[in-house]
């Protein structure tokens, strides 16, 4: 159940954007068929459409999480195909640098992974580009320079929504992620997969503005070995942010 839960807090739009970064005819993921899939179920949102999707999905991200030999081996010897879930996220989590939290679900660590990169991400940046971050974010000018330089550096979660509020801090972390992912797939690919989802969730617009998959400052090449994880960081980083945003509906709600 763990890639499940975290497919059921995908709304239509994103699953567009996660089968743009997954086709490919550089792997023997049936790309045809998930997009096939897709289709149905844009058309027809049933329930029967939406789980054939996320069945197809979830074989298609656990085989990029895996090697082609360690995948076809243990379909081969009757297993289930692919790595887990819980190893994928781990995985990125040190493609990314991360010491990451594993007391939890598996969404909960993968939500944990999001929020982890997105501050330490933002901790690096220099003061002046933290300063216009936070600028673009709404932040006034003078509430933004003392936070900068009261912090001396420490930037958690809890402190950031404390001094701002929760809505600034999720445009501090889709900034980051948007950022990180266009860096990873290129500008020209996440330009025409973020025009298509921004403009039809508006979840992704508030507080990112239209030019979020631009954002270069203080950006450097990741250094992401292999075909597969160049898709498999920007796919767990997107669920991540849908997870996330699925959860503060709840509490919301709560």
């Amino acid at each position: 159940m763990g890639m499940q839960a975290v497919l059921q807090t995908l709304e239509r739009d994103d699953y567009a954007f996660l089968v743009g970064l997954i086709e490919s005819p550089l792997n023997v993921t049936d790309d045809q068929k998930l997009k096939k899939l897709y289709e149905a179920y844009d058309a027809d949102q049933s329930e029967f459409n939406r789980n054939a999707l996320d069945r197809q999905l979830e074989k298609s991200i656990r085989y990029l999480g895996s090697s082609e030999a360690l995948y076809w081996g243990r379909y081969l010897f009757g297993q289930e195909p692919g790595t887990s879930f819980r190893t994928i996220i781990l995985d990125v989590g040190r493609t990314l640098k991360l010491n990451i939290q594993t007391l939890g679900t598996d969404r909960e660590v993968l939500e944990g992974l999001v929020q982890d990169y997105a501050t330490k991400k933002f901790a690096k940046l220099k003061p002046e580009e933290q300063q216009q971050m936070l600028e673009e974010l709404g932040v006034e000018r003078e509430k933004a320079a003392q936070f900068i330089k009261h912090s001396a550096g420490v930037f958690a979660l809890p402190l950031l929504i404390e001094t701002f509020n929760l809505l600034v801090v999720q445009g501090l972390i889709k900034k980051v992620i948007f950022g990180t992912i266009t860096k990873i797939i290129g500008t020209q690919l996440a330009h025409r997969l973020f025009t298509f989802v921004v403009g039809r969730v508006p979840w992704w617009v508030q507080w990112i503005g239209p030019a979020a998959w631009t954002l270069s400052i203080g950006w450097t090449a990741l250094d992401i070995q292999g075909p597969a994880m160049r898709k498999t960081v920007p796919i767990v980083l997107y669920l991540g942010l849908c997870s996330l945003r699925a959860r503060h509906a709840e509490e919301e709600e709560a």
